[in-house]
């Protein structure tokens, strides 16, 4: 059964590869047909290769063979029986061009005859135009060489005319007749060999137009940095002086000139028609730009020089010479500028006006700095100065430079016054007596004060002749010579509004008060300095009067500036400077206070061992307890005080007598430190280093001449002051002699140890543990006398320095 089963499949397998065979074979053929038909169209050259290809493929080349054979056989019986349908067409169209060839031969003889006749017709009239062609070439070269001598009749006269203006040296009329001549004349006439010649000459004559016209401005430049500009700045500063309302002659000797010329116009006193020309003529020859720089350039060059060789002199006729100069260079400038802008144009101005500014700003700046050091030759120079911010700023230049110029001359000035007024201030310091001045009557009351100065008190001028007034003379004086001061301050700005070049009211009062407290502060009160020096002690008292006079001076100085001003914002230091002053004067008084008391104490001679027991020691047998009583008899009562302090407590009364014109600070102040001075150096004395040793008497001494120093307190010496206060300032030694005196240590331990302090609050522990130990140095140094009597007394003393020293920081109780 299997093998049944196999048999019919294997037939059906064949039957459908055979089917697919045909198939196969059929596509085959189909394509081979379609390569041949590819083969007959156009394109089968370009696609040659791709044939090849595909017949390769197929691999059935043969067939292919046979079937393109057999198309082209079809294409040649097909092209056989188009060549036989047209062939009787072709023999009749030989035909007739055969018959057309000798009708051709025909036609080109009869071309041949009428071609013949024809040149010769021609030729005769060619000779007949090159005869009238000949005839009217003559008559053109007749016309032309007419039209040719009549346009160089013109040439030859316009040559002919400039060679007389050049002669004649008319240079801006010579280049018209040149641009005529080259551009109008000479374009029509052809190149003849006298226009060739002509042509040549220009170029050459064109330069010397323009050396002469730059010659003629040459002259021009040399001539207005003459007299005739200063003339015209001369003017210009007149005019300016006459509408500022300044109350000056501006030039001096030099007045003659302007004169002649005041009432001119600036084109009457300068030519400018060179300059014009100029211009024009390089305008013209294509140099305008290099003759615009040139001209800046020389001008640039005269104004520097100008400045630079004209040094500023010490008369006001160089004055005016300069500043005329320097004021004529920039109004001719200007007029330049307003006829010829593109040439002096307003950039060149400014930048000409700023250098010249700075070279004059620092000839000036020269000037102040070396020569000038008289208030009257400031004055002068600061009005030419003035003048010329007037004159630029109605110009049209920026004039704040000359505006600080004014500013540092006014500086320079009120400098130069100060060092002015130093002398006179030395002076008064130095003559004046320092004496309450005494009036005998009115008359000596009205010259010696009110003439100098505006003093007023109801309370003095209630008192009768004679009186004296609580300054000395030299109160007055201060205030006239400030006075005066302002006045010549004043005169820098006499005439000189803010519109006239002058400064603004804020600014003089600011100025003015400046100079006011810089004489005050510096001149005033280095001399005052210098003659504090030199006082004793009641001219210091006086001095202190004075001053405190002068600090109303500063009110009434302030009031007379206002006055002057016509204002009120004057602002003076005066008063801060008076204090200052006073303290000085004070300090030097106490300081002096304290010579005189140290000159004194340097008298005070203690004997710190002087022991009256031991002086009056006897050899009877009950010695022992008389010395013994007489040691109980030291603590009972006190010696008279020493010679040197009543002599010093005298001096002190009699000097605080004398203070009764002072301040009464002042008074009490010198009184309170004087005591405390006194007092400083009695307790130096007993804590000097060197006294190792003091005895019972000498404490008593001291205890003594403190007790009269503060007896001296009590009694008031100065008004105002408080005898308690007073009395404080001796309270710290009278403590301590009190305390080691009346031996009361138990107290001070108690006040020291639990408080509070009342008793011996001024006494410090290191100062009582001092003076103790000096004791104590006594004691053992006088110890062979009354042994018994002492030997008590040294224990308790060394129990109390035990205990005080720890109470002293750091101490320790050996």
């Amino acid at each position: 059964m299997d093998s049944a089963a196999t048999v019919p499949s294997s037939a059906t397998a064949a039957a459908t590869v055979l089917q697919e065979q045909q198939q196969q074979l059929q596509q085959q053929t189909s394509r081979i047909s379609l390569l041949v038909k590819e083969v007959e169209s156009s394109t089968a050259g370009a696609n040659s290769a791709n044939l090849v290809l595909q017949l390769d493929s197929l691999s059935r080349l043969t067939e292919f063979s046979e079937q393109l054979r057999a198309r082209v056989q079809e294409h040649n019986q097909h092209i056989e029986s188009l060549c036989s349908l047209h062939y009787e067409g072709f023999v009749e169209s030989i035909g007739q061009l055969l018959q057309v060839k000798s009708d051709a031969s025909q036609l080109q003889r009869r071309v041949a005859d009428v071609s013949s006749r024809v040149n010769e017709v021609c030729a005769r009239l060619n000779s007949l135009c090159v005869d009238l062609m000949q005839s009217g070439q003559t008559l053109h070269n007749l016309d032309s060489a007419r039209e040719s001598l009549q346009l160089c009749l013109p040439v030859l006269d316009a040559y002919s005319r400039l060679r007389a203006q050049m002669n004649r040296r008319q240079p801006y009329h010579a280049l018209k007749t040149l641009e005529r001549l080259e551009h109008s004349l000479l374009p029509l006439l052809p190149p003849y060999a006298f226009t060739e010649a002509i042509r040549r000459e220009l170029p050459r004559i064109r330069e010397q137009i323009r050396e002469a016209s730059e010659n003629e401005l040459k002259d021009y430049l040399v001539g207005v940095r003459g007299d005739r500009s200063r003339l015209v700045g001369a003017i210009a500063l007149r005019l300016v002086a006459q509408q500022a309302g300044l109350a000056f002659s501006m030039l001096g000797s030099s007045s003659e000139p302007l004169d002649h010329g005041e009432g001119s116009n600036i084109d009457d006193l300068l030519d400018f028609s060179p300059v014009y020309r100029c211009l024009n003529i390089h305008t013209v020859l294509g140099e305008k730009a290099r003759f615009q720089q040139y001209y800046r350039n020389q001008r640039s060059y005269q104004c520097t020089s100008m400045l630079q060789m004209s040094p500023l002199g010490s008369s006001r006729v160089n004055y005016a010479e300069f500043f005329a100069q320097f004021v004529g260079f920039f109004v001719v400038e200007d007029n330049l500028h307003h006829t010829m802008p593109d040439m002096v144009t307003r950039e060149f101005l400014n930048e000409l006006w700023q250098n010249a500014l700075e070279i004059l700003t620092r000839l000036v700046r020269a000037r102040l700095s070396d020569k000038l050091e008289n208030t009257d030759a400031l004055l002068d120079f600061k009005k030419y100065i003035q003048l010329l911010l007037i004159a630029m700023r109605s110009y049209g230049y920026r004039v704040a430079l000359v505006s600080d110029l004014i500013k540092e001359m006014q500086a320079k000035y009120f400098r130069v016054l100060q060092d002015n007024y130093r002398p006179m201030f030395q002076h008064i310091f130095a003559d004046d007596n320092y004496t309450a001045m005494l009036l005998q009557n009115a008359e000596d009351y009205k010259a010696q004060v009110l003439d100098l100065y505006p003093f007023s008190s109801a309370e003095f001028d209630s008192l009768p002749y004679p009186k004296r007034t609580s300054f000395s003379q030299m109160v007055p004086l201060v205030y006239s010579t400030c006075a005066q001061f302002v006045d010549e301050c004043l005169c820098f700005h006499d005439g000189a509004s803010a519109d006239a070049g002058g400064t603004s009211n804020a600014e003089l009062e600011d100025s003015l008060s400046k100079a006011i407290n810089d004489l005050l502060a510096y001149t005033v009160r280095d001399c005052f300095k210098e003659r504090l020096r030199e006082l004793h002690l009641p001219e210091l008292i006086q001095m202190i009067v004075n001053v405190e006079a002068l600090e109303e001076v500063c009110d009434r100085l302030e009031a007379y500036t206002m006055q002057r001003l016509d204002s009120g914002g004057v602002k003076l230091h005066g008063k801060a400077v008076f204090k200052d002053c006073q303290a000085e004067c004070e300090s030097f008084a106490y300081e002096k206070m304290k010579e005189q008391v140290n000159k004194m104490i340097s008298l005070a001679e203690y004997d710190w061992d002087y022991d009256p027991i031991e002086a009056g020691h006897t050899s009877s047998g009950n010695h022992g307890q008389q010395q013994a009583q007489s040691a109980q008899n030291l603590q009972q009562q006190l010696p008279p005080p020493s010679a040197w302090v009543s002599d010093l407590m005298a001096y002190l009364h009699s000097t605080f007598t004398a203070f009764t014109n002072l301040p009464p600070k002042v008074a009490q102040t010198a009184c309170l430190i004087s005591c405390k001075h006194v007092h400083e150096e009695l307790l130096g004395l007993v804590m000097d280093p060197q006294v190792r040793s003091i005895g019972p008497a000498v404490l008593l001494q001291l205890s003594s001449d403190i007790a009269c120093c503060k007896a001296f307190a009590t009694n008031s010496p100065v008004p105002g002051l408080e005898p308690e206060t007073l009395c404080m300032a001796f309270e710290e030694l009278s403590q301590l002699l009190r305390l080691v005196v009346s031996n009361d240590w138990h107290v001070f331990l108690r006040e020291c140890q639990t408080g509070p302090r009342s008793r011996y609050d001024r006494v410090t522990v290191s100062k009582a543990v001092q003076l103790l130990e000096k004791v104590r140095e006594f004691d053992r140094r006088k110890g062979s006398f009354l042994a018994n009597f002492r030997s008590k007394q040294r224990k308790e003393t060394e129990v109390v320095l035990k205990q005080l020293r720890t109470l002293v920081p750091g101490g320790t109780a050996h």
